[in-house]
């Protein structure tokens, strides 16, 4: 049993801060999560239950861990305690570099006793803000993985939002193409969810929108595709990642460098996604064996096989705060 570090997550990003403190428990560690004030409601009453919150948890947190930069000002002043920030996407590779939000991003980077990043794009700029940044990739929490049951007719699925962040205009070409290659009368089921700002396209281009759902729900649709295709970002977000944990073969165009060789996707370029997708699907069961994606994400994401990284980078916060 690894020493017991009084720690409380502040906020939360793709259940980063949730997964970790749900592993942490489980391993006897003293943990807890609160959620920021926008997931309460509205209003200076969503506020103060947060503050009231904080303020309750303060006596017993040894260490405050922020989710998101731009957010530490809460892990500082009256409540202030030494602290961790992971830096999940926007907040490093856009909002540090603009000038109306350098200050604040660059006293919640200054001020950590460490700092990770969620991905492996971000490296370059969370290096130049931080020269001891770590990687720490995007847990997931293997036990809420349900079992890969492919639908009656085949599946694919575009599990990320549709928005500049996730491809833009590349994923929506990348939609066509697909739709081009496998769907239409006969064809595959070719579905996304409905969320993001170029949702609207998505669908006129012959894709089928599903609504936003409670994640439980969402990981059974993606249970049930044959074949999942990632966003044209080159980096592998939460619900990819899921779709890899499952079991389902899942097509990464474009990757940036940092994944490793033993990477559990179909890797191509992103002139290629449809064809790829259409060779999965003439058997996507033995193609998922071969792939080993549960094997993979429980060793390189899985909460129990990141939390020594973790642990140790607390352990380092607080040596500095000594």
């Amino acid at each position: 049993m690894s020493q017991k570090i009084r720690v409380t997550q502040l906020f939360d990003c793709a259940d980063v801060g949730k997964t970790f403190v749900a592993e942490g428990r489980r391993q006897g560690q003293p943990w807890r999560l609160i959620q920021g004030p926008w997931t309460r409601g509205s209003g200076k009453a969503a506020y103060y239950r947060f503050r009231a919150e904080q303020l309750m948890a303060y006596p017993q947190t040894r260490l405050w861990h922020v989710n998101m930069g731009g957010r530490a000002v809460w892990a500082r002043g009256a409540l202030g305690r030494p602290y961790a920030l992971t830096l999940h996407g926007t907040d490093i590779r856009e909002n540090y570099w603009q000038d109306q939000h350098h200050a604040a991003m660059k006293a919640d980077i200054d001020g950590a006793g460490h700092v990770w990043y969620t991905t492996p794009d971000l490296r370059e700029k969370a290096e130049r803000a931080r020269p001891d940044a770590e990687y720490l990739p995007v847990p997931l929490d293997m036990d809420e993985l349900p079992a890969w049951a492919p639908a009656p007719r085949p599946r694919v699925i575009f599990p990320s939002r549709w928005d500049a962040s996730k491809g833009g205009d590349a994923l929506l070409e990348t939609a066509a193409d697909v739709v081009a290659a496998v769907g239409g009368p006969g064809g595959a089921d070719v579905v996304g969810l409905d969320w993001g700002d170029r949702a609207a396209e998505a669908a006129r281009l012959g894709v089928r929108l599903i609504p936003r759902m409670p994640k439980k729900q969402f990981l059974g649709e993606l249970a049930q595709a044959h074949v999942a295709v990632g966003q044209v970002a080159g980096i592998l977000a939460a619900s990819e990642l899921a779709a890899i944990g499952i079991g389902v073969p899942t097509v990464f165009a474009d990757q940036v460098e940092g994944y490793g060789a033993d990477l559990a996707t179909i890797s191509v370029r992103r002139a290629d996604v449809g064809q790829a997708v259409r060779e999965a699907l003439a058997d996507p069961v033995t193609l998922s064996q071969q792939l080993q994606g549960p094997e993979y994400v429980r060793l390189r994401h899985g909460a129990a096989a990141l939390l020594p990284a973790l642990e140790a980078g607390y352990a380092k916060v607080l040596g500095r705060s000594a």
